[in-house]
């Protein structure tokens, strides 16, 4: 899961009053003026913020802005090259994804370790490294990434640190420092975690094994919004393991991650349709 910040930056810096201006624009509707003053505050004013923030206008197209890939990348390349990390972290998103540019993983890790000096993309320069995208495969560098961004509390980098763990890439498989990052990364809002977490209780990996504690992380997970936690749940309620069975409420999970997009629930609740009838 990739993490674009999109956030227009709100915090008051050093004669930014452009900032203030902007932030009323946005609220009363305003996106022609919105464009103006960040427009004015990057060209005229060279202001790497101003630049950032009017990229987020183009690549999310709000208000009556067309959404422009091409002029967000123009611009995300302009912060960074003033050394604004949120911009090079998004610079190097778009070059992964292919949005406004050829995809390119190189480049993409180029600009993920521009953004990471200043502890920002280091979880997806991570996971370049873990995959072997753009650089060459090196489980111990993506270590050294994820470990800088839990640090930083980047809790993704948490969950994926605690996945090689799990695996034994590029480390040691250790099932009770994996449980100890998914915890933190499931603790900090992280679906994905609270999936991974509860099959460690469910197989007894680094744990005893306890079904009830399993449930309880799939259904946190789920209620994240993490689909494949719903199908998990769905699953624990479908079986009774961990929970009463019941197989409207695994009906309704399986329902749930099938509409996120999970093709095997939308499979499962259709076994479970016949089972019932």
């Amino acid at each position: 899961m990739k993490k674009l910040v999109l956030v227009l930056i709100l915090a008051v810096l050093a004669n930014a009053g452009f900032i203030k201006k902007g932030i009323e624009a946005q609220q009363s509707g305003d996106h022609k003026k919105l464009v103006e003053i960040y427009e004015k505050a990057c060209e005229e004013d060279k202001k790497a913020s101003g630049c950032y923030n009017l990229a987020v206008v183009y690549y999310e197209g709000t208000g009556g802005v067309a959404k422009d890939f091409v002029k967000a990348v123009n611009l995300y390349d302009r912060a960074c090259k003033m050394n604004f990390a949120l911009a090079c972290n998004n610079l190097a998103y778009m070059h992964e994804s292919g949005q406004g540019v050829d995809q390119n993983f190189t480049k993409a890790a180029q600009f993920y370790d521009k953004a990471c000096k200043d502890n920002e993309g280091c979880t997806s320069l991570g996971l370049l490294y873990a995959n072997g995208a753009g650089v060459e495969r090196d489980f111990k560098k993506a270590i050294e990434l994820y470990t800088k961004a839990c640090n930083y509390e980047d809790m993704m980098g948490c969950n994926n640190l605690g996945y090689l763990y799990n695996q034994g890439n590029g480390v040691e498989k250790d099932y009770k420092k994996a449980k100890s990052f998914y915890e933190k990364a499931c603790n900090g809002g992280i679906g994905m975690a609270c999936d991974n977490l509860g099959y460690l209780y469910a197989l007894a990996q680094g744990t005893s094994q306890n079904y009830e504690q399993a449930a309880k992380s799939f259904e946190k997970s789920c209620n994240l919004g993490y689909a494949k936690g719903c199908n998990d749940i769905a699953i624990m309620y479908a079986e009774g393991k961990g929970v009463k069975a019941d197989n409207e409420k695994a009906k309704n999970f399986f329902k749930k991650s099938c509409d996120g997009g999970l093709v095997e629930a939308c499979e499962n609740a259709k076994i479970l349709e016949q089972l019932m009838k």
